[in-house]
């Protein structure tokens, strides 16, 4: 649909292109209980990926502020404290200071988004909500659904026009790559499988694009490929090693996998989507018979405390956990004084802590 930079999204677009009444978008939008929930969710997506202000549609904020913003993620996220929980105390600091207290809540990651959501939102008990992780469209519309303002944080979700705040993935993997590439080493692995999430797809394509430009290509004859079409490209780059779902929040890296990629690649070192596939990176080079870094230095991603505990001491990309959740707030607040404004995508830059688990390899 093709409409001029001045025209308004419109009930009428929303039915038009679902070939529905405008009625029943109507009534969709107004939450009316004879409407199937499935329903509702397809009308509330199309008029979020159309633009039209949702929240316009619904009952009015009251007037009265609760002094509550709700936290929102996935269930699983509630035990990973060395991530997340970094960013949701970055969010509380924030909201602290702005006299607002913080709701940390958990929802479902990904289907019947009706169901299971939490009081705080239901009950209109909060003025905003911040949403963390991987959260699916069809959750955050439920609460768009609701009238409360929201705002998404390391969240990536296509056709929603909402505010975002996202680590700097792609520039905190080409950092990663670019440090192995400085320290000798020619053939690098990527470990964690990018269509896990929104940012590990941009860290593995901000490593390749390092590899790219590194050294205007002279270090395309050796980097590990997974195919002889990719070995003869100047952006030769292995496709991850797969990682899975341990205990429904740890990523670990299957060992199977790890050994068959560095006996075919002959890599000397591997760049980790985050830092739970690091760890499991460095458990599984021990226990086939590895070391790191002497034999296969490894970068992770985060920069969780861990980092400092596990032997070697992991180099890892620090992603600004605290600083994602104060922009988060600060973002939200803003939403909340001004619900006109335009949607904004905030980066917060990477940086790499180095340590032990990276070492010099003299090039032949």
């Amino acid at each position: 649909m093709r409409r001029s930079a001045s025209s308004k999204i419109t009930m009428q677009d929303i039915a038009d292109t679902l070939g529905i009444s405008k009625s029943l978008v109507s009534r969709a939008l107004g939450n009316d209980g004879k409407i199937s929930e499935r329903t509702k969710e397809q009308v509330r997506l199309t008029a979020l990926e159309l633009g039209y202000p949702l929240n316009s549609s619904l009952a009015a904020v009251p007037s009265s502020r609760t002094g509550n913003i709700a936290v929102l993620m996935p269930r699983s996220h509630l035990k990973d404290g060395e991530f997340w929980g970094h960013v949701v105390s970055g969010a509380e600091e924030a909201l602290h200071r702005a006299s607002f207290s913080l709701v940390l809540a958990g929802v479902e990651g990904d289907d019947s988004p009706a169901e299971g959501m939490p009081s705080c939102i239901t009950d209109r008990k909060v003025d905003g909500a911040i949403f963390m992780g991987r959260v699916s469209a069809g959750v955050i519309a439920e609460v768009l659904a609701s009238g409360i303002p929201v705002v998404l944080a390391d969240v990536r979700t296509a056709g929603l026009k909402l505010d975002h705040v996202l680590a700097d993935n792609f520039r905190g993997g080409g950092e990663a790559a670019l440090h192995l590439l400085e320290k000798g080493h020619r053939r690098l692995l990527f470990a964690g499988d990018p269509a896990f999430s929104f940012s590990f797809a941009e860290r593995k394509r901000g490593a390749l694009q390092a590899v790219r430009d590194f050294g205007d290509g002279a270090s395309a004859s050796a980097l590990a490929s997974e195919s002889a079409a990719e070995s003869a490209s100047a952006s030769a780059f292995i496709e991850a090693i797969p990682s899975e779902l341990e205990g429904g929040y740890k990523l670990v890296v299957p060992i199977a996998a790890l050994e068959e990629a560095l006996q075919r690649t002959g890599a000397t070192a591997v760049v980790c989507a985050n830092d739970s596939v690091a760890f499991s990176v460095i458990e599984n080079l021990q226990a086939l018979g590895l070391r790191c870094p002497e034999d296969v230095s490894v970068v992770g991603f985060d920069n969780v405390e861990r980092c400092e505990w596990v032997t070697p001491k992991l180099t890892s990309v620090d992603a600004g956990k605290t600083t994602i959740g104060r922009r988060a707030v600060e973002l939200l607040l803003r939403r909340m004084n001004d619900s006109e404004t335009r949607p904004e995508t905030r980066l917060v830059a990477t940086e790499l802590v180095e340590r032990q688990s990276v070492a010099v390899r003299e090039l032949r």
